[in-house]
């Protein structure tokens, strides 16, 4: 870099730091033209467009900036850039694409004996008070719950804020941010008062129609507004809403109802959940044992399902935390996602070698509370004219482990083993196992000889077989010979129930007397 070229990127930092962003996008705008493909004028120009409501213009300038630079740990950075711009524009499945190819990147590092450098944390300044440790923020917390509460909203400790006044009687001393949760109903009312009560509103380039965040004029702390429905009689939901956007979309929690009461405080009467244990115990699992890499958007019990968008969020954080040379949060993400999606093998990868590096490193892998390993099934099935037998072998099969993988046979090795076809096709086969309870995932193909290789690549414990016959067990045992016993497990086969079974009843009319089969001649 020239010493002209740091000079001018030195004043678009204090131009931005000084608030004077029409500036320095001038500036920067001059620097684009003249130096292109410069990662250090890109970089701070899609930042400085991500600030200044210009992030649509980021992804492809950044795809440019992807395409010139060369090693692993400047291509997974820019993909990650591109990846949080397009999540902000919620292209998804874009944003995805982007975090997966930053963590092949990063794999890609690792492999050739590499870890980016560990990015030194700023000293915090002697001087400065932390607000929660304080009690300034509690004082605020209450005093806005107060004022809400005397305008009849009840709004209420949520989150990490009730998890610090329940658990240690005050607020987390390392926490970032007030909790309050308020229902959906008087969110819109609820936010007006706010706004008058001197917090202003922090705009985050995605907007849920049941969360904001905001930010205290005078002392600076940040406060989180979670908007909350009852859903019916038995739950209340909450999280991420995206209004007009289909399921992948949404980040859905789930609390058992609860009641509010009125608590009495220095600042008057405010709302507090009657039985706070049924939120933690929902939010948090285990609240009562700390847990230092906790992050609510992935890691809580209590997500209805793992869906596009958490998977996004997820995949961001632990790109970000390894790039940063933090691979004990960059593990924890990997093994939380892991825990969310045990099928995600590039997960699995990212576990594994994070693992192997820690080792070399001496670095201590750390321990997720609560989550051991589930043990993962396998096997394969035709399941043509699925009955009562295959339940029952899924059952039997489920109840070995936590986690069952079934593969459906295509139809062409059905009739290749067989010498014929099945009566279904594979797509009507997978999705009748697919709505089996004791199936958590079908695939579409599999080895016909199943490996120690293939076992570890997707993290199988176990697998399962039945037998019809003693020459369908002996070719069976054939096909998975390589793998060791304790990898082997034979489950019983149900008698008196078969798919030849059933396609003999429909052949003979299904018991039906043949009169009633045949219509009456008009």
């Amino acid at each position: 870099m020239t010493k002209k070229l740091e000079e001018l990127l030195q004043q678009a930092r204090n131009l931005i730091s000084t608030g004077s962003w029409d500036e320095a996008t001038n500036l920067l705008n001059l620097l684009k033209k003249e130096y292109p493909l410069s990662p250090l004028v890109a970089r701070l120009w899609c930042s400085l467009a991500s600030r200044t409501g210009r992030v649509a213009d980021v992804p492809v300038y950044a795809a440019k900036i992807y395409v010139h630079v060369q090693d692993d740990v400047h291509k997974a950075r820019w993909a990650l850039i591109m990846g949080i711009a397009n999540f902000t524009l919620l292209n998804l499945a874009t944003a995805q694409a982007n975090f997966s190819c930053a963590l092949e990147h990063l794999i890609g590092l690792i492999k050739a004996g590499k870890v980016p450098k560990k990015r030194e944390q700023s000293k915090a300044r002697s001087n400065v008070v932390n607000i929660f440790a304080s009690g300034a923020a509690e004082q605020l917390l209450w005093k806005t719950c107060a004022e809400l509460a005397s305008l009849r909203i009840q709004a209420f400790p949520f989150a990490g804020t009730l998890l610090g006044i329940v658990r240690n009687g005050r607020l987390l001393d390392f926490d970032k941010d007030l909790d309050i949760g308020v229902w959906v109903e008087s969110l819109d009312t609820c936010c007006d008062a706010l706004e008058k009560m001197g917090w202003s509103r922090i705009t985050t380039g995605i907007t849920y129609s049941n969360y904001r965040d905001y930010v205290h004029s005078e002392i600076g702390v940040t406060l989180d507004v979670c908007g909350l429905q009852q859903s019916n009689e038995t739950r209340i939901v909450g999280g991420f809403m995206l209004p007009n956007r289909p399921a992948a979309y949404q980040r859905v929690s789930v609390y058992p109802v609860f009641n509010l009461i009125q608590r009495e405080t220095a600042f008057g009467n405010v709302w507090f959940p009657q039985q706070p244990e049924k939120i933690l115990t929902a939010f948090y699992g285990d609240w009562r044992t700390p847990n230092p890499y906790w992050d609510s958007v992935i890691s809580a019990p209590n997500l209805e399902h793992y869906t596009l968008l958490v998977q996004c969020y997820a995949y961001s954080r632990l790109v970000q935390h390894w790039l940063s040379g933090d691979l004990a949060k960059a593990w924890c993400y990997a093994q939380q996602i892991g825990l969310k999606d045990p099928d995600d093998v590039l997960i699995l990868r990212s576990r594994q070698w994070l693992e192997k590096t820690m080792s070399q490193l001496n670095q201590e892998i750390p321990a997720w509370p609560q989550n051991r390993r589930r043990r993962r099934i396998y096997t394969r099935m035709v399941a043509d004219l699925f009955h009562e037998g295959h339940v029952n072998f899924l059952r039997a099969a489920r109840a070995l482990g936590e986690h069952l993988t079934v593969c459906i046979v295509p139809d062409e090795h059905v009739r290749k083993n067989k010498g014929k076809c099945p009566v279904m096709r594979q797509a009507e086969r997978m999705a009748l196992v697919s709505a089996c309870r004791y199936v958590d995932m079908v695939i579409a193909d599999s080895p016909l000889n199943t490996t120690v290789e293939f076992m570890q690549t997707h993290d199988f414990d176990l697998y399962v077989f039945a037998c019809a016959s003693e020459n369908e067990r002996v070719e069976k045992y054939k096909r998975c010979a390589l793998l060791p016993s304790h990898m082997v497990h034979e489950i019983d086969y149900t008698p008196g129930i078969s798919t030849s079974d059933l396609v003999i009843r429909i052949l003979n009319g299904a018991g039906i007397p043949d009169a009633d089969l045949i219509p009456p001649v008009s």
